[in-house]
């Protein structure tokens, strides 16, 4: 383990400044060769936690990998243009107060400052090749198995997992408990810390945000004197994020906003993380001309795994440069409460499988994706209709025929790119694809003469992904609306549905834009519903 002074395995807490900043523009900023040397002297000085063998999940081998094990490309293929692999970062934040001025509210506890538990942590899936970032927080008091060196330890809260590790071993049992209880890969992990927090802030220049109201939270101490903008500083920062009771001045009186729980507060950490985002960007993140100072910043701030390197670093800010951080897909764990003994904790609803599928990449489910399976085999006799095995297989099909065709074509818009690839996972030989803005939400699959079958279990993600996204890079395959595998018009005459997807159609929207989960409380206080998201009523952000 790197040593490290007495702050040690602290830094992390407002953790999505942490990774999505570190990694988004401190990345995005040494894309330019006049500050490689800067950066790269920068990196070299982030504290490094070794990591155990077998803790971290390896990343799928990368187009450079081949590069740098000498194998030679196939004929034809750019390996610079081939896309990374999606990864998951854990962004670990500690509540450790090392560090902070006497009178800082974060300071104030019932704990020596260098006692931390991971009060936020975050889960980050960042897929270069389509420009996508995925995030969801975990909530502190879920309940769960803590592992360590492989071993279930004992059933806590998952804050308690840094506790539990220990100082050399605090972030690996959080992986460990993370990748056995969630089923979720964890590739990297970043770590910050109060300290670190505001001193990433008042780097950046602060953030504004946004109040209908007069704001305060005496616990953390959050104090917002008017409506309006208001620049925080770091301090200032870190007393929002930790806002757990928050309270609006209205009608003359303090009034609580929404159910004071920390499922509203890992809401506000991500509003927050996003406006800190588009104020780096803001200040010129994308320039080659970027302050050694705030490179500094970052590197001081953050502690890493020993597996990111310099060169992970570069790529991911090349496939980010012009992310917007607005377009961060967000996610909610759906939760309830539970008491272990007369401690209050959070359990998972089932239906958290979904969220968690989106850091699996299982970004869809059959049931999530109605599909048009076109028979275009020409004419063959079977005993159970062909678009019969998607049914069985939780799709909600509307079959359909027509002129025979050579290919197996597998056609939906570019939006609706997971959901093709879902689809030609189950088919084969290997489809072909093809990407058409005009189809909307619809997803089409054309059987064709060369149709073989459907898969029992489905073909590997990554090979049918890596088909799909050198079908969506090829210029001429946005195709004409109405076009098939052999460019002829679907033929909907003859089409017989058989099965009406409208129950499968009705299924909840995206979790990312939902409101926060309601949890339950004892208190029965008058609750305002006005909440706040830093931003104006128009959406936009303060200057």
């Amino acid at each position: 383990v790197t040593e490290r002074p007495a702050a040690g395995l602290r830094r992390s807490w407002p953790q999505r400044l942490v990774i999505l900043a570190s990694l988004l523009f401190s990345v995005g900023m040494l894309a330019g060769a006049v500050r490689l040397a800067s950066f790269e002297d920068a990196v070299a000085s982030i504290v490094r936690i070794e990591v155990p063998a077998g803790v971290l999940a390896d990343v799928p081998a990368d187009a450079e990998d081949a590069e740098a094990t000498g194998e030679p490309a196939e004929d034809g293929d750019d390996p610079a243009a081939k896309p990374l692999s999606p990864r998951n970062f854990l962004l670990i934040g500690t509540d450790s107060a090392v560090g902070l001025d006497a009178d800082d509210p974060a300071g104030h506890r019932d704990r020596t400052p260098g006692v931390a538990l991971a009060d936020a942590i975050m889960l980050l899936r960042l897929d270069p090749g389509l420009s996508r970032a995925s995030l969801v927080s975990l909530p502190r008091d879920l309940y769960v198995m803590i592992y360590r060196n492989g071993v279930p330890v004992r059933e806590e809260k998952l804050a308690s997992a840094l506790l539990v590790g220990g100082m050399e071993l605090g972030a690996p049992t959080i992986v460990e408990t993370v990748t056995n209880e969630f089923g979720v890969p964890v590739h990297n992990f970043v770590i910050i810390d109060f300290l670190g927090f505001e001193n990433i802030v008042d780097e950046i220049g602060g953030v504004s945000l946004w109040f209908p109201y007069p704001a305060r939270d005496v616990a953390s101490g959050l104090y917002v004197s008017e409506s309006g903008c208001t620049l925080f500083d770091g301090r200032a920062a870190l007393s929002f994020v930790r806002s757990r009771k928050p309270e609006l001045f209205i009608d003359g009186a303090w009034q609580r906003v929404g159910v004071w729980n920390d499922l509203e507060r890992n809401r506000r950490q991500q509003d927050f993380l996003v406006l800190a985002m588009e104020r780096v960007i803001a200040n010129g993140a994308r320039s080659v001309i970027v302050r050694d100072d705030l490179i500094e910043a970052i590197a001081g701030a953050t502690i890493l795994d020993d597996r990111l390197t310099l060169r992970d670093l570069l790529n991911l800010g090349t496939a980010f440069a012009d992310f917007d951080p607005t377009s961060l897909e967000r996610h909610s764990l759906p939760v309830y409460d539970d008491m272990v003994g007369t401690s209050s904790v959070l359990r998972l609803h089932s239906d958290a499988r979904k969220v968690f599928d989106v850091f699996r990449g299982i970004t869809l489910r059959p049931d999530d994706v109605p599909l048009d399976v076109i028979d275009r085999r020409g004419p063959i006799e079977e005993s159970v209709p062909a678009f019969q095995q998607m049914v069985y297989k939780g799709f909600p099909v509307r079959p359909l025929i027509g002129e025979a065709v050579p290919a197996t074509t597998v056609r939906a818009s570019r939006d609706r790119f997971d959901a093709a690839v879902l689809v030609g996972q189950m088919v084969t030989p290997m489809p072909r694809f093809e990407f058409d803005d005009a189809l909307e939400d619809r997803v089409e699959l054309i059987l064709g003469q060369d149709f073989g079958s459907f898969l029992l279990a489905p073909r590997d993600l990554e090979q049918v992904k890596a088909v799909a996204q050198a079908a969506l890079g090829e210029s001429g395959n946005l195709g004409d609306p109405g076009s098939t595998a052999d460019g002829e018009g679907t033929q909907d005459e003859g089409a017989l549905p058989v099965f009406e997807p409208a129950s499968a159609l009705a299924t909840g929207g995206d979790s990312s834009s939902s409101a926060v989960p309601f949890r339950a409380t004892r208190q029965t206080l008058r609750i305002r519903t006005t909440t706040f998201d830093g931003r104006r009523p128009d959406g936009s952000r303060c200057p």
